[in-house]
């Protein structure tokens, strides 16, 4: 009866009014009758988590099979939900079968798809959706196969979870890093697929990640390179590390602007992996590496020489003798034959360090 009144009253006034403002009567009573309605739903939907959470915070709320093992785990940590990238989101939205209880029995074998319509817009107000990232996924080497060591939406953004599911825009480095790390460093998982065992090795001996080290925020890891989503071979020449592409990967307005292929394609990244494929790479890698070495022993040479000459070591070395001298006889006193080698054994090495410093 009163939206009635309200709604005769402005078509009343409006008739009397210019058409501009008749325009803003009819907006201002779409608000008034809008925003009653939006705030009932979103006090249903409210109502609605709340029922969904008083069951399903219970610890291990989940069934088992008929072997007795753990199937499937229904319960959820409400307040790592609420911090989680979906926080915001009502539990109908991800599980609109859920809204029926008992849930259908159908229920406990569907599983989410991250591909649907979230129902929320993004900050432009636009439908928002993962359509295009899973489809990317499953493009990509990581979703080819099904095999059970690809990655997940889950295993990748919620470490399994899917009520904890975490954003990485805006991550650190090493966070972002850590992510493909966490299976890439996996030798045994690698090599069952002929993937590189030391891709993760080699790009933590590169300068972008001693740039993580230290602490830069700007500095490339796995995903400005191989991309977050469609990840492919660097044979396949769509593939962002593919030579054909690399000055465009390299070149990107926030990374290496203007790149040319000698720049990009020098392998900075994974230089490990290029010199085990390349024989000259690998001679040259050992002949800077005996290089350094014998430019140090060299330099230690020159100090040791430099010392003896400066304070005498022929001295000293006397002196040391003697010590040992007095030792070796305050032993023969007491051990009898065991002095006098002691003894003659000082002096044999005393008089070959002499040799050796002076002849």
């Amino acid at each position: 009866m009163q939206i009635g009144w309200v709604v005769s009253k402005a078509v009343a006034s409006g008739a009397r009014r210019p058409a501009g403002r008749r325009l803003v009567t009819g907006a201002a009573f779409l608000l008034a009758v809008a925003a009653p309605l939006a705030a009932q739903r979103d006090s249903a939907a409210a109502a609605s988590d709340g029922r969904c959470l008083a069951c399903h915070t219970m610890p291990n709320l989940g069934y088992r099979d008929s072997a007795g093992a753990a199937a499937r785990n229904f319960s959820l940590n409400a307040g790592a939900f609420r911090g989680s990238a979906h926080g915001a989101l009502h539990c109908a939205q991800c599980h609109p079968q859920a809204v029926e209880f008992p849930h259908p029995a159908a229920m406990a074998a569907t599983r989410v798809s991250c591909d649907g319509d979230c129902h929320a817009t993004d900050s432009l107000g636009r439908p928002y959706t993962h359509a295009r990232e899973a489809a990317d996924l499953a493009a990509s080497i990581h979703g080819a196969g099904h095999d059970p060591d690809n990655p997940t939406c889950l295993s990748c953004h919620g470490a399994g979870n899917p009520h904890a599911i975490a954003t990485l825009k805006g991550a650190p480095p090493a966070a972002r890093m850590a992510v493909c790390a966490n299976c890439h460093a996996d030798r045994e998982m690698m090599a069952r697929h002929g993937v590189p065992t030391d891709a993760v090795a080699s790009y933590e001996r590169s300068f972008h990640y001693k740039a993580i080290r230290f602490g830069a925020t700007g500095t490339a890891v796995c995903t400005d390179c191989h991309t977050a989503h469609h990840v492919l071979p660097a044979g396949d020449p769509r593939s962002t590390v593919a030579r054909a592409n690399l000055t465009r990967t390299c070149g990107q307005s926030n990374c290496h602007a203007g790149a040319q292929m000698n720049f990009a394609s020098s392998g900075a990244n994974h230089l490990d992996l290029r010199v085990d494929k390349s024989p000259v790479l690998f001679f040259e890698e050992k002949f800077f590496y005996l290089l350094t070495a014998g430019t140090m022993v060299m330099l230690l040479v020159g100090i040791v020489l430099d010392v003896q000459r400066k304070f005498n070591w022929l001295v000293l070395a006397r002196a040391f003798g003697r010590v040992l001298a007095r030792r070796a006889r305050r032993v023969s006193r007491h051990l009898g034959w065991v002095g006098p080698a002691l003894g003659k054994a000082g002096r044999a090495a005393f008089v070959a360090m002499r040799r050796v410093l002076y002849d």
